[in-house]
């Protein structure tokens, strides 16, 4: 079964939920109606800093991790990727990271 991970920029997110979008904007998210990753609008999510402490940002790309990755060396393809679905060695992280359809048009 693969496993859904939701990131801001390129860090991971240990938990996530749905929020108001004056929160979601709030935290510094993008409302685009171009935004390849709009499913992911007004959700929320948080992760511990370098000091444990809890920060809690607007998700920005969620992907879907094969459960048998090849887990291939990351190349421009992944970093530029427009799907949801990757196998790469950065386990997501860099999935869609440079795509220009995640920026608000």
């Amino acid at each position: 079964m693969a496993k859904i991970k939701y990131f801001y920029g390129d860090t991971e997110l240990t938990a996530v939920w749905m929020d108001s979008k004056e929160r979601f904007l709030s935290l510094g998210g993008v409302v685009s109606k171009h935004n390849y990753v709009s499913h992911t609008q007004n959700m929320i999510g948080y992760y511990k800093d370098d000091l444990e402490n809890t920060v809690t940002v607007p998700v920005t790309r969620m992907i879907e991790y094969k459960s048998n990755p090849s887990k291939h060396k990351c190349d421009a393809r992944c970093l530029h990727a427009t799907g949801h679905v990757c196998e790469c060695a950065c386990g997501g992280k860099n999935h869609g990271a440079g795509n220009s359809l995640s920026i608000a048009a």
